[in-house]
């Protein structure tokens, strides 16, 4: 998954990737938007949840739903019902997340 971060001209944060894995742009994007608490609210879940001190974790934002689980993650488009979810790893949520959160706070990844 090649994804790239940037600003807009109005400045906001904008995740741009070829494929299925627009979920996963779209997901930031939307949801964590210029968040950077909202990327450690899911950092924090995917550490309890590889610890097991939670079976799993839900998050739904704006468009769409991050489901964590031991085995992995799951992202679900809501608003567009034909859309296959998205899997990754826990090792790729928490690698893309880390990405976005070290993109707002340093605008750069």
């Amino acid at each position: 998954m090649q994804l790239e971060f940037y600003r807009d001209a109005s400045g906001n944060p904008r995740a741009r990737c070829e494929g299925p894995a627009r979920a996963v742009a779209g997901f930031l994007e939307s949801d964590l938007q210029d968040s950077p608490a909202a990327a450690r609210e899911i950092l924090d879940a995917i550490d309890e949840v590889e610890s097991g001190a939670t079976a799993s974790w839900r998050r739904t934002g704006n468009a769409y739903t991050l489901a964590v689980f031991p085995e992995g993650a799951v992202i679900e488009d809501e608003m567009n019902d034909e859309a296959e979810p998205y899997r990754l790893s826990l090792a790729e949520i928490r690698g893309v997340v880390e990405d976005w959160l070290s993109f707002l706070d340093n605008g750069r990844v």
